[in-house]
């Protein structure tokens, strides 16, 4: 099944591609340099679906296999959230314009877009494990939890044995010493999926994401950074704003006329833009 869905231009494409090559799953999910692909569970058994950009289309490009109709509905919808089609960018220009030093920056890369993972549930856990390591050894720590406490399948596509993403209850009834983190950390993992398995933690996308943070704060292990990014990445919070992160500390020190506080409702799209103008620096 096959669906393209129309994007308000400009739209920075490659930006977004860069977000889903840096934090795939492992295993399950898959970036090349024309899109990115998913391994799910359908109603007909493991299927994928695949996200092209179509610029002859001015658009994305969603082909689903051994998915229903219904489904590919319902991934439509989780997509254009994915790569944030439904905003406007006439009204994040003006938006940014409330801080000269943002807006400055923000014209220097058109097009940003706000991406955002497929599931919020995996982004918790993975924001867990990525605490102050790096984006690659993140990914290590994920494979881990995966292999050790997710279930064995083969990929629809390439008949790899791959691991998907393990519940709630898996992560809180496995062994998690195979993971080279912290011991402290282990044991966060294990008290949120308690939580979430027992229904103490409740995690709904475009809900309370205030009371979320606040909720995921009070695990302990679980701060600022984490809590503000799995809001930011994994729960729909246009205004989430990972202020720890270490980028972000020396973009706003770089830019000390920098009003974050003046884009509120929409700091997160200030946190991707400071990001993105922070990669692309250390390339000259």
């Amino acid at each position: 099944m096959l669906k393209t869905v129309t994007v308000y231009p400009p739209y920075d494409w490659e930006s977004c591609l860069s977000f889903f090559r840096h934090h795939s799953l492992p295993g399950l999910e898959a970036v090349d340099d024309l899109g990115y692909e998913r391994v799910l569970e359908t109603a007909n058994g493991l299927g994928w679906f695949r996200v092209d950009h179509s610029a002859k289309d001015n658009g994305l490009r969603l082909s689903l296999w051994n998915g229903t109709e219904v489904e590919l509905a319902s991934i439509i919808a989780r997509v254009r959230q994915m790569f944030d089609l439904d905003v406007s960018p006439a009204y994040l220009d003006v938006h940014m314009q409330r801080s000269r030093p943002l807006s400055v920056i923000w014209k220097r890369n058109p097009g940003i877009r706000l991406a955002r993972t497929w599931s919020g549930f995996e982004t918790v856990f993975a924001a867990v494990l990525g605490q102050v390591v790096s984006v690659n050894f993140g990914k290590i720590l994920i494979e881990e939890l995966m292999t050790l406490a997710g279930r064995r399948v083969v990929h629809p596509k390439t008949a790899e044995r791959i691991y998907l993403f393990p519940s709630a209850r898996e992560i809180a009834n496995s062994n998690l010493s195979g993971i080279r983190t912290s011991a402290k950390r282990r044991s966060t993992l294990s008290v949120l999926a308690a939580a979430i398995d027992q229904g103490t933690l409740v995690l709904e996308a475009n809900a309370d994401t205030v009371g979320l943070k606040r909720a995921l704060r009070n695990i302990g292990g679980i701060g600022v950074w984490t809590a503000e990014y799995a809001a930011l990445r994994g729960f729909g919070d246009d205004d989430a704003f990972p202020s720890t992160d270490y980028v972000l500390k020396q973009e706003l020190t770089r830019n000390k006329d920098l009003e974050i506080s003046a884009l509120r409702p929409l700091r997160g799209y200030a946190a991707v833009a400071l990001w993105r103008h922070y990669a692309l620096r250390r390339r000259l």
